[in-house]
């Protein structure tokens, strides 16, 4: 039995009297769009960038001087990298870190889940979205997917991974310093579970990997198809769950240990492309989420995948994205539509 991809839009209107239109009845048009694997639905709410754009800037003067006041006591600068970071034991790394180029890996001093890896992105204390470059990204990358390897080879009930990051205070980091994050658990994080369940649970119905079938959906409607690359496509979801939020997807349904140098290179390069993009319109702050299936466990349903999404930015008074919509009712506006920024990134993709 094979399933087609059903994109669900609702048209949905809100109705009021505007005073700064002299009170003037206005329809306000937003569209309800459900993600065709999860059911998880967010508002795209068109033409509403302007009215948030400040919101998304950083304001360079604040953050020259969280660079500067941060720098003395940055564990992750050279000069106090080797005393001031923690180590792994040596059934994860027999020096205690590991290493991958300008880039190295160690535990997290404070661990948010029983395996969880720092992973610093050269000795720069701070550096730009453009200025980490393609190399940077996939040596940072490489080097949290040989922590995850490691840690399950040290202990097998680590078998669900991710590798993070978040960019800036107001993306989440606590340290200015440009680092990832490696996690994994006995069991998989929650965002990861439901896209592992809902991916299971449609190759049994459908006799057919899900992420194989939404690629050649998005190639035949060209609409939010970023670039086809060797072994990824990039496209921007049709239901964003997280502002100009893309998709890395993998062709094929690898392994966590089926990873190698030219997957990450491809992603890191694509990577560089969204980041140079996102700093072009002023907006600097993001995280990312490498999600990965199970290690130890060959499958054909899920293909590993990052996400991408921008926050808003470094600035005074201080507002964040993440609402009471957003972190209690799992509810999504995003004020761009992504079919547009979709044919934006194009661009930058060639």
């Amino acid at each position: 039995m094979s399933l087609s991809l059903s994109l669900r839009k609702d048209i949905r209107k809100a109705r009021l009297f505007n005073p700064m239109r002299g009170f003037e009845m206005e329809e306000q048009v937003l569209e309800r769009r459900f993600d065709p694997l999860t059911g998880l639905s967010t508002f795209v709410v068109k033409g509403r960038f302007q009215y948030v754009e400040k919101y998304f800037n950083t304001d360079k003067q604040l953050l020259e001087r969280l660079i500067k006041t941060s720098k003395s006591n940055c564990p992750f600068c050279p000069e106090r990298i080797e005393l001031a970071t923690p180590k792994f034991p040596k059934d994860v790394a027999d020096d205690g870190r590991i290493k991958v180029g300008n880039c190295v890996a160690f535990p997290s001093l404070y661990a948010h889940s029983d395996f969880n890896a720092i992973v610093v992105l050269g000795p720069k204390h701070f550096a730009y979205p453009k200025e980490l470059g393609a190399d940077t990204l996939a040596e940072g990358l490489e080097a949290g997917l040989k922590a995850l390897k490691a840690a399950y080879g040290a202990s097998p009930d680590l078998a669900y991974g991710t590798i993070i990051m978040s960019y800036l205070p107001s993306a989440g980091s606590s340290i200015i310093h440009p680092h990832m994050q490696a996690l994994a658990s006995n069991a998989p994080f929650n965002h990861q579970r439901l896209l592992l369940i809902k991916s299971y649970e449609y190759y049994i119905q459908a006799s057919r990997n899900y992420w194989v079938q939404l690629i050649e959906h998005e190639k035949k409607a060209q609409e939010r198809l970023i670039r086809e690359g060797n072994y990824l496509t990039w496209i921007a979801p049709f239901a964003p769950l997280r502002s100009f939020e893309v998709w890395g997807v993998l062709k094929e349904p690898l392994t966590p240990t089926e990873l190698v140098s030219r997957h990450l290179a491809e992603l890191a390069d694509g990577l560089s492309k969204i980041l140079a993009y996102y700093e072009d319109r002023g907006i600097l702050c993001m995280n990312f989420a490498l999600i990965l299936p199970r290690f130890g466990t060959s499958q054909e349903y899920f293909n590993p995948q990052i996400r991408v999404c921008a926050r808003f930015g470094l600035i005074q008074p201080f507002i964040s994205d993440f609402w009471a919509l957003a972190t209690l009712l799992h509810e999504t506006e995003v004020v761009e539509s992504p079919e547009d920024y979709a044919a934006e990134l194009r661009k930058y993709f060639h």
